[in-house]
C-alpha cells in the first residue's frame, strides 16, 4: 500500500472543497448573517491542509492499484466530511456529533437530519449544507477525477469505485473524459432549474439551494416545511419533481441522447423504462389510497403523490406533506419504494433499478428454464448479453444489502427505537433517502437519536452511498497485501 499516493490525491480534494466554500461565503457576506467569518476560518484551514500535503507529498503519474483506489475514494469522503464540518463548528450552530452527522447526510446526499429550526439558521451556513450534497451528488470523487488528469489509467480504478452501479458506462475512451461529461449535464440541469425556479416565484437564494439538493437528489430544504413550506404554488412542485425525476435517471443516457441526437435512446432503455413504470403504478396506487380516504382532496392528490413517490424512489426524501399520516395501503407502497432507489449512473442512492432489472430477467430466465431444461437462455439488457459474473454480484449485493438492513435494524432497536422507526432509519440512512417512517419521518427528524445511534447511522449513509463494497473491501485484510 502506497500512502504517498492516497494522501496526495487526497490533498487535491481538499483544496477543491475549500475552494467551493466560496459560493456560500458570499452568500453569507450579502447577507450579514454573522457567519462569514467561520466560513473563512474554514476555508482557510481545508485549502491550507490541502497545500501542505500537497507540497510534502506530489502526485506522480503512476498506475494505481484497485485497492488503492477503493481507499482513495473512502478517505476521499472521510476527509471531505471531516473538514466539511468545520463552517457548522466554528459558526457555533452545531456540536462535534451533529455536525458530523449534518455533513455526512450531505455529502452522501441522504438528506437525513438534526436541525430542529432550519430557518434560524444563517444562510451562508444553510448554503454550505445544500451544496454539499451538490458535490456529493454526482460524487466529489468523479469531479476530482474530471478535474486531475495525473491519474492516466488509475482513473478507472477511483471511478470505478466511486460510481453507482455493478457497470460502469464507459462514455469516453478517456475515463476523465467521461467524468467531465457526466459533470458537464449536471451543470446544465443546475442552471436550467435555478431559472425556472425563480421564474416560478422562488427568491434566488431558495432557488440556488433547492436546485442543490433537487438535481443531486438530497433533500435538504432552507425551510422548515421543506417544499411544503410552497404547497400552493402548483408549478414550484412540478418544477422540483421533473428534476428530481431527471437526479433518479442514468446520466449517461443524456450523454448518449446528445451525441446521437435522438430521444430514442430513452425508448430503448429497458431501466429507463421500468423507472417510468414504477413511478407511473406507484402513484397511481397512491393517488387510489388517497382519494379513498380523502375524497374532498381531488385537486391536490395526483400532485401530492406523484411528488412523493419521485421523492421516496430517486432518493431525494423532501415533502410536500407528511406521507406518515396517510392510509396503510399508500404507506406500504411508500415502504417498498425505500428498497428500490434510483438508476444505475445516477445521483439516487437505494439498491437501484438496474439491480431489481436484472433480478426479475434472471428469474424469469430460471422459470423458463425449469420447464425446459434443454433450453439456452442468456440475460439480455437493451439487447447486450449480461456477464455471468455480474449476475452472481448483483445477487450478492441483494444479500449483503438486506444483511445489513436486517442486522442495523437490531442495533438501532437497542436504542428504544420501534421496530418501525428502526428499520426505516436504517433503509433511509444506507438507501440515502432521508426521512423515513415514525420517530424519523416527514414531520420529525434525527434530532433525538442517541449519540450512538447517530455516529452508527453516518456509518450506515457512507457504507450506503459507495455501494458498500467500496467501503466493506477495506476490512478484508488480504487485499492491502
Amino acid at each position: 500500500m502506497r500512502w504517498k499516493v492516497v494522501l496526495a490525491s487526497l490533498s487535491r480534494l481538499l483544496i477543491v472543497v475549500g475552494l467551493s466554500m466560496t459560493i456560500p461565503l458570499i452568500w453569507s457576506i450579502y447577507f450579514n448573517d454573522g457567519a462569514w467569518m467561520s466560513i473563512i476560518y474554514s476555508m482557510v484551514i481545508t485549502i491550507g491542509s490541502g497545500l501542505i500535503v500537497y507540497v510534502l507529498f506530489p502526485l506522480e503519474d503512476i498506475r494505481l492499484r484497485y485497492i488503492e483506489g477503493y481507499l482513495i475514494v473512502t478517505c476521499g469522503w472521510l476527509a471531505v466530511v471531516l473538514f466539511g464540518t468545520l463552517p457548522y463548528l466554528l459558526s457555533g450552530t452545531m456540536n462535534f456529533t451533529n455536525a458530523i452527522f449534518e455533513t455526512m447526510s450531505g455529502f452522501t446526499t441522504t438528506g437525513a437530519s438534526i436541525l430542529t429550526d432550519i430557518e434560524s439558521m444563517p444562510e451562508g451556513i444553510l448554503m454550505w449544507r445544500s451544496l454539499t450534497q451538490w458535490l456529493g451528488g454526482m460524487g466529489i470523487i468523479v469531479l476530482f477525477v474530471a478535474l486531475v488528469a495525473h491519474f492516466g489509467q488509475g482513473a478507472n480504478k477511483i471511478f470505478v469505485a466511486e460510481a453507482p452501479g455493478p457497470v460502469v458506462e464507459k462514455l469516453t475512451p478517456r475515463i476523465s473524459d467521461t467524468a467531465k461529461n457526466l459533470w458537464k449535464f449536471y451543470m446544465i440541469f443546475t442552471l436550467i432549474q435555478i431559472i425556472l425556479l425563480v421564474l416560478a416565484g422562488m427568491t434566488f437564494f431558495d432557488s440556488m439551494a433547492h436546485t442543490f439538493t433537487t438535481i443531486a437528489t438530497g433533500g435538504f430544504s432552507t425551510k422548515n416545511a421543506s417544499i411544503g413550506f410552497y404547497l400552493d404554488n402548483a408549478l414550484i412542485q412540478l418544477i422540483i419533481t421533473v428534476f428530481m425525476f431527471l437526479g433518479g435517471a442514468n446520466f449517461a443516457l443524456y450523454y448518449l441522447v446528445w451525441k446521437n441526437k435522438t430521444l430514442k435512446i430513452f425508448v430503448r432503455n429497458e431501466e429507463f423504462r421500468l423507472y417510468c413504470k414504477i413511478v407511473i403504478i406507484a402513484t397511481l396506487l397512491v393517488t387510489i389510497s388517497l382519494y379513498l380516504a380523502r375524497p374532498g382532496e381531488h385537486g391536490i392528490l395526483p400532485i401530492t403523490a406523484l411528488f412523493q413517490v419521485v421523492s421516496i424512489l430517486t432518493t431525494t426524501g423532501f415533502a410536500t406533506v407528511n406521507y406518515d399520516t396517510w392510509p396503510n395501503f399508500a404507506r406500504n407502497v411508500m415502504f417498498i419504494l425505500l428498497f428500490i432507489g434510483g438508476s444505475l449512473g445516477s445521483t439516487g442512492g437505494g439498491i437501484k433499478i438496474g439491480r431489481f432489472l436484472i433480478l426479475i430477467k434472471y428469474t424469469i430466465s430460471e422459470l423458463v428454464r425449469s420447464i425446459h431444461p434443454r433450453l439456452v437462455r442468456s440475460i439480455k439488457i437493451n439487447g447486450v448479453s449480461v456477464d455471468d459474473k455480474i449476475v452472481i454480484n448483483t445477487f450478492i449485493f441483494f444479500f449483503v444489502y438486506l444483511s445489513i438492513v436486517g442486522i442495523s435494524t437490531i442495533i438501532m432497536s437497542s436504542f428504544d427505537l420501534d421496530i418501525e422507526s428502526a428499520s426505516t432509519s436504517v433503509l433511509a440512512c444506507i438507501g440515502v433517502i432521508g426521512p423515513g417512517f415514525g420517530f424519523v419521518g416527514p414531520a420529525t427528524n434525527y434530532a433525538e437519536i442517541p449519540i450512538l445511534g447517530k455516529y452508527f447511522l453516518t456509518f450506515l449513509m457512507l457504507v450506503g452511498r459507495l455501494e458498500i463494497f467500496t467501503v466493506l473491501v477495506l476490512f478484508y485484510p488480504r487485499n492491502w497485501s
